[in-house]
């Protein structure tokens, strides 16, 4: 069952992917050169030189000075495509790896989310998934400590829901709320479908997938 899951996400990858939306534009690395250009996927929206931006997740606001496929100068890029981008003043601290460039409405940026997740496997000494439960949260480019801190409910193979489940095995579906060591931009999955979905990871174990349902309310 699990191909099922994951060419589900694939298919509705493109669902987010809008030229006309805001510019979304996760960061895969950065390096110098006369300035920081940042390398990443236009995964909504349309960037071009001269654009101001904002990086999440800490909202420094900077000019894009050039953008670049491979060597190419670009007028302008669309959705899917891989790009350089140059913004004016930025120093290589200011843009790393998992922030991601956005025009406003910039994405949110959370270290709590509710989510579904479906187990896929457990390390060796923890055979059940319970509140507590650790591992790497894997979501676009970034990468952070989770723990999973209150499990709502757990959905069987055969479709029996438990209110309040206490735990989850392997072959589970499960809502459940995450707490993250660090913020990381992150958007509802229904909302932007590549903010949006994650994995865990501990010791080398894909231990689960997953989507996020909903995100803390914004603080005004």
């Amino acid at each position: 069952d699990k191909p099922t899951l994951m060419s589900l996400l694939d298919s509705l990858d493109m669902k987010g992917r809008m030229a006309d939306a805001p510019v979304r534009i996760p960061v895969l690395d950065r390096y110098t050169d006369r300035g920081t250009i940042a390398m990443g996927k236009v995964e909504s929206g349309t960037i071009r030189p001269g654009m101001k931006v904002t990086v999440m997740p800490t909202r420094q606001k900077f000019k894009v000075d050039g953008v670049w496929s491979e060597e190419t100068p670009l007028a302008s890029a669309r959705p899917g495509e891989n790009v350089l981008v140059k913004l004016s003043g930025a120093s290589m601290e200011e843009v790393q790896k998992g922030f991601v460039i956005c025009t406003e409405p910039a994405c949110r940026s959370v270290d709590k989310l509710i989510c579904q997740i479906m187990v896929m496997d457990l390390p060796d000494q923890a055979r059940i998934l319970t509140a507590g439960f650790t591992a790497n949260f894997h979501a676009h480019c970034a990468e952070e400590e989770a723990t999973v801190t209150k499990i709502f409910e757990t959905t069987d193979r055969k479709g029996k829901v438990t209110k309040g489940a206490r735990f989850a095995n392997i072959g589970q579906t499960v809502i459940c709320m995450i707490e993250l060591a660090r913020t990381v931009p992150l958007e509802p999955f229904d909302d932007y479908p590549f903010l949006g979905r994650f994995t865990l990871r501990t010791e080398g174990k894909t231990c689960a997938i997953g989507v996020i349902k909903k995100l803390p309310p914004k603080k005004e």
